[in-house]
């Protein structure tokens, strides 16, 4: 069923239709005002890139509607190790290093894996 979903996009998933494994990145973080609209531009320019890496599962993006420049994107992975190994491929492209420089700073960065309830 994973692999179905893969290939149908990441709109596809839903909490429910991801494996037991699966780890999710939150970031949270800090953008200057006059490049808000170029984050949000790199984000769409980050997703091929993070879809081409081993255990990419989706990406949710979102912006703070109370402070400006605050942003929040979840990332969705098969297992914490993917996550790991694909930002440090990440950190090597000119698009992924020019994302990088526009965050002011970060609030959140953490990797949680998910547990049965």
């Amino acid at each position: 069923m994973l692999e179905s979903l893969k290939q149908e996009g990441q709109d596809l998933f839903t909490l429910e239709s991801l494996p037991q494994s699966t780890a999710v990145e939150v970031a949270i973080v800090t953008c200057e005002s006059e490049n808000i609209n170029r984050y949000h531009e790199m984000r769409k320019m980050m997703l091929p890139i993070l879809k081409s890496q081993k255990g990419f599962l989706a990406w949710r993006a979102f912006q703070s509607k109370s402070k400006d420049g605050v942003m929040m994107d979840l990332l969705y992975w098969e297992q914490v190790e993917d996550c790991h190994e694909a930002g440090k491929n990440i950190q090597n492209t000119e698009t992924g290093k020019e994302f990088f420089q526009l965050m002011k700073q970060t609030v959140v960065f953490e990797l949680f894996e998910r547990q049965a309830l």
